[in-house]
């Protein structure tokens, strides 16, 4: 081989050395796979209806509606892992029982040991009681993580028995421009269901009582009411009556944070790198070959 032509095949070896270097640098790929999302740009706001109204027992046959709404947000947490969860209960009044944490454990112990309200601890029920504070805790949110996206989990039955001109006014539309997105979870039939009168749902110590007729009192979810609420906030509303289905509803509050079309797994690609190395090792191991020979012809 001609000095000149070998010089030339140097130059072109080790620049294909180089070549290769920064292929695997650059980490090549084709095609699409899906990998999990991680959520850690969204925070969800429970607000949770902690009213008596919530123990009738009209959720999946006789089933306590408290009971239904605390499995599915555990599960619904289940489904969004990394994002942030908080929670407000509302009664006789609305407040903050957890803020915003991604520890689940801890949210689900938030969720476990949520109480109702005994039989003479409310006012009466206001579905639209925990507007005021819903939207200071929202606000707060914002000005401390702007970049953050928040949606709202609306969880209650929709009855309304406490005074109409009580909070009038409230909205839920008021607080519409604070998230992005959410939904409303609604518990209990318009038929209605009795309400223990033990606070661990043991029907043998009895119902509550009607104060008006002394017999017993029945609870009757209000539908209509909860797809008003989900119209002013801009969410769905999804009654729910048996436990499950939530992956659907995860996938709508990711859809927006990963790909935009739904999913909730964000695009990936089919990385190449692992065949640049090859082409990078065995243009190495030529070049060593060569310098060794080089050197052993010299000895």
């Amino acid at each position: 081989m001609s000095p000149s032509r070998a010089t030339t095949l140097t130059v072109v070896r080790r620049l294909a050395i180089v070549l290769a270097f920064v292929a695997v640098l650059l980490r090549p790929g084709v095609g699409h796979t899906e990998v999990p999302t991680q959520l850690s740009d969204l925070d969800v706001l429970v607000v949770v209806d902690r009213t008596r109204s919530m123990a009738a027992l009209d959720y999946d046959g006789r089933t306590p509606r408290i009971i239904g709404a605390k499995a599915d947000l555990k599960a619904l947490a289940d489904e969004l892992p990394g994002a942030r969860f908080g929670m407000l209960a509302f009664g006789a009044d609305a407040r903050l029982l957890m803020p915003f944490t991604t520890d689940t454990s801890a949210f689900d112990a938030a969720v476990e040991t949520l109480y109702l309200e005994g039989p003479t601890d409310g006012s009466g029920s206001r579905a639209d009681r925990p507007v005021p504070e819903l939207q200071d805790v929202l606000k707060r949110a914002a000005d401390q993580s702007p970049d953050r996206r928040r949606i709202v989990v609306y969880v209650g039955d929709g009855e309304d028995t406490g005074s109409a001109a009580e909070e009038a006014g409230h909205d839920f539309g008021d607080v519409r421009d604070l998230v992005a997105g959410g939904a409303v979870l609604g518990y209990g039939t318009t038929q209605g269901g009795p309400m223990p009168q033990s606070d661990d749902f043991d029907t043998s110590l009895g119902y509550l009582r009607d104060p008006t007729t002394d017999d017993t009192a029945i609870s009757h979810a209000d539908l209509e009411h909860l797809d008003r609420i989900a119209h002013q906030l801009g969410v769905p509303f999804e009654h729910r009556t048996a436990p499950g289905g939530l992956r659907k509803l995860a996938d709508a509050f990711a859809a927006s944070y990963s790909d935009g079309h739904g999913g909730h797994d964000r695009p990936a690609q089919h990385e190449l790198t692992w065949l640049a190395g090859l082409v990078l090792l065995g243009l190495v191991l030529v070049e060593l070959r060569i310098g060794w020979r080089a050197v052993w012809r010299t000895r």
